[in-house]
């Protein structure tokens, strides 16, 4: 996480870990509700085994659809069987810590865009179409529409050029380390998102904003 002090133009918000749940929040949910051995699966940050192939991701070492690959093909050694994409949708999965962030910085007319690796695979395609929440943001990119996913560059610099701002006026908002590393490469300021730690998350992430 870096920060210059000054309250950022621009918050470039990620999706799912910010907005929504991440996925396997809410797999660890079913695995309670289903009496799944929870201290044998490796289900992300809030499960209670570790989870190698999710500090992978992290790092930046494996992507999303590779991460939902190898978590569907570990909970089949245990004899579950899971799709995580058929059977967890978006909906319902609203992060109730961070959507009033975004309404409180809309009302004091702070720009806000959504930036998202994997929406349209949870979602489908041109998802954003139809969206309930699209009029929270004056851009929304999705890197489907672009060929190449964050880290890299791209993605990030789409953002900057949907609104005519620089890097240096944004905040990136994301829950995974190499995403934030990514933004700082370009030169914008970052914030690191901590799912496994909610109340620390939102509180720091409240005071960066001005809020």
């Amino acid at each position: 996480m870096t920060g210059s002090g000054n309250t950022p133009d621009v918050i470039i918000w990620d999706m799912g870990g910010i907005l929504y749940r991440f996925f396997t929040e809410v797999v660890v949910e079913r695995a309670r509700h289903e009496n799944w051995p929870l201290e044998r699966l490796a289900l992300g940050p809030t499960g209670l085994a570790p989870d190698p192939d999710y500090a992978a991701l992290d790092r930046g070492d494996i992507s999303e659809p590779e991460y939902v690959r190898r978590l569907v093909a570990g909970l089949a050694r245990h004899g579950i069987e899971y799709e995580p994409y058929a059977d967890v949708g978006l909906g319902g999965r609203e992060r109730a810590e961070t959507w009033p962030l975004v309404v409180s910085l809309g009302r004091m007319g702070r720009r806000q865009v959504l930036l998202t690796n994997d929406a349209t695979a949870w979602l489908g395609e041109a998802w954003w179409e139809g969206w309930k929440y699209r009029d929270h943001f004056e851009a929304i990119v999705d890197v489907k529409t672009i060929g190449i996913r964050k880290p890299a560059p791209e993605p990030y610099l789409a953002c900057t050029r949907a609104l005519g701002v620089t890097p240096d006026q944004c905040i990136f908002i994301d829950d995974m380390h190499v995403n934030c590393l990514g933004a700082e490469a370009v030169g914008m300021e970052s914030y690191w998102f901590d799912v496994a730690d909610l109340p620390a998350a939102v509180a720091g992430l409240n005071q960066r904003l001005g809020l």
